[in-house]
């Protein structure tokens, strides 16, 4: 008995484990706050801004000098013009390179998109996008799985050697960015504990 207990137990944790990460596939870009972008520059030097609201319906970077931002929605409805905007307003050289990091920030890019509307890969992250980009020497590498095949916490955009995003210059991507809620149904896992519980007090009865 008390083992049957322990496995009802253990399978239930794992299962409520599972159904933990809640995906919402309609993000507001104004709402992701704690999302960093970095910009390369060509002296290899760096700077990281952190995402917010920068307007009523726009999130992004800006700061001033240069910016990366996205309106209305997280997906990108054209996969050719795309809905995320890299600015070099006015440095005095080029941006060669773009990571976003969003995993930590609980934001995720979902990188399916399925043409017979059957396959999203991970259930819930609906419609995805790969990366697209409105210049052909740029390449984008997402890292940082978090479920397979489709979810991945950041992204690396690089140009190709020797080439660069110059002052007045401006270069469209597309993407698609989920949120993910990872906080366990309490209720249920207080469930869980307490058939653990129960069992061990059993078990200590019949000593």
């Amino acid at each position: 008995m008390f083992k049957s207990l322990m496995l009802g137990a253990s399978l239930l944790s794992a299962s409520l484990v599972s159904q933990a990460a809640i995906i919402d596939n309609f993000v507001d870009p104004t709402e992701m706050v704690g999302v960093s972008v970095t910009a390369t520059f060509e002296d290899d030097s760096q700077q990281t801004l952190l995402w917010s609201a920068l307007d009523a319906v726009t999130g992004g970077v800006d700061n001033g000098g240069w910016s990366f931002k996205v309106s209305d929605t997280t997906f990108t409805e054209n996969s050719v013009l795309g809905a995320y905007v890299l600015s070099n307003n006015s440095l005095n050289q080029g941006i060669k390179g773009l990571t976003i990091d969003a995993g930590t920030a609980g934001f995720y890019f979902d990188t399916i998109f399925s043409l017979d509307g059957l396959d999203y890969g991970t259930p819930g992250s609906g419609q995805g996008r790969e990366f697209n980009s409105s210049d052909d020497t740029l390449s984008g590498l997402f890292g940082d799985l978090y479920l397979a095949p489709d979810l991945f916490g950041s992204l690396n955009i690089a140009w190709s050697t020797g080439t660069s995003l110059a002052m007045g210059e401006t270069v469209s991507f597309s993407l698609d960015i989920d949120k993910v809620d990872v906080s366990t149904p309490p209720v249920l896992f207080t469930f869980a504990l307490g058939l653990v519980a129960l069992a061990v007090r059993k078990k200590s009865l019949r000593k």
